[in-house]
């Protein structure tokens, strides 16, 4: 399956809060298996190294999913999950009958996928008869690729998708692509190393649409309800947290990914801080949107119904907090 799990941290700090506090002699951590797409989540490691959840009575135990949100899906469907938080497979799995909810969405809720392409190219037009890298069929990044494409009047057919897992960095150093899906520090790495040019950001093309969320499965909703907003709670912590805190979010993200600077690093943060919306609010009206796209691009069947009411349990969040605005 590709993953691996992050232990050790909370319990560290639950020793901790056992000298100061009591809190571990009279209540015991609640173990909560949460799934993540790939293998580092800085903002959520700052929070177990200080010791956020395990103040919160959560027990974290981080499973990565290296092959995106469908590989994060099926292990949700075989049980080994009981929260998490990617993109739209989580829309998928519940057209299914993944028994699993939307309790909240993460910081940023807006797509995060930016078509990358090797140094020369100008445009996204250029790239008809060329090899484009879209990564996980079924993921988001494959989806951004579709939608990117046809709104530059080039369909499946007129480019040559390559799709599977990979770094999109990597990628296109192999000059085997002549464009790559990637995001975040890894895209401002190749634009200021003249690895890559940007072409497109899927946010540009999506409209009023909420990509991200956070799930919990039924299971854990009717066994452990408080711990659903107990994890919400030490969520919402950690990203304020992270936000006062600069300079040690960004050493910690700088051990994860050693080939980055960390003037790079920085500007990432400084990027992406005023997108963050740590109220973890739910955008209903972009969720619906997402649903309505997933079916154009025939991710899900044509007779899917988006239904809050079954679709979304949004009673952990404070109800000035259900809502959301605009991914």
């Amino acid at each position: 399956m590709g993953a691996a799990r992050r232990l050790g941290l909370a319990a560290f700090a639950v020793l901790a809060l056992a000298t100061t506090s009591g809190f571990a002699e009279s209540a015991p951590l609640v173990t909560v298996r949460f799934a993540e797409l790939g293998a580092a989540q800085p903002v959520q490691d700052l929070g177990l190294e200080k010791g956020i959840f395990a103040r919160h009575g959560i027990d974290l135990q981080v499973v990565h999913f290296l092959r995106g949100g469908p590989e994060a899906t099926a292990g949700v469907a075989s049980g080994q999950i009981d929260m998490g938080s990617y993109g739209t497979p989580i829309l998928a799995g519940i057209s299914f009958g993944l028994p699993i909810k939307i309790v909240a969405s993460p910081a940023v809720k807006r797509i995060p996928f930016e078509l990358v392409g090797r140094p020369g190219l100008t445009s996204v037009a250029e790239l008809r008869g060329k090899v484009v890298h879209s990564g996980e069929l079924g993921g988001g990044s494959h989806q951004s690729v579709l939608k990117i494409l046809a709104a530059n009047g080039l369909g499946p057919d007129d480019v040559q998708i390559a799709a599977g897992p990979g770094d999109a960095e990597m990628i296109l150093r192999s000059g085997k692509v002549d464009a790559a899906v990637s995001g975040g520090i890894k895209r401002l790495k190749m634009v200021e190393e003249g690895t890559g040019v940007l072409l497109a950001r899927s946010v540009d093309y999506y409209g009023h649409y909420q990509h991200s969320f956070v799930f919990a499965t039924d299971a854990l909703i009717r066994d452990h309800p408080e711990t659903v907003r107990n994890y919400l709670a030490a969520e919402r912590e950690t990203l304020e947290y992270a936000q006062t805190h600069l300079d040690e979010l960004i050493e910690l993200t700088a051990k994860q990914m050693p080939t980055v600077k960390k003037s790079i690093i920085r500007a990432y943060y400084l990027e992406q801080f005023p997108l963050w919306d740590t109220s973890l609010a739910v955008d209903i009206e972009g969720t619906a949107n997402a649903v309505t796209i997933l079916k154009e691009l025939k991710e899900l069947k044509p007779t899917v119904v988006f239904d809050p009411k079954s679709w979304l349990d949004l009673r952990f969040l404070p109800p000035t907090q259900t809502s959301g605005a605009p991914g």
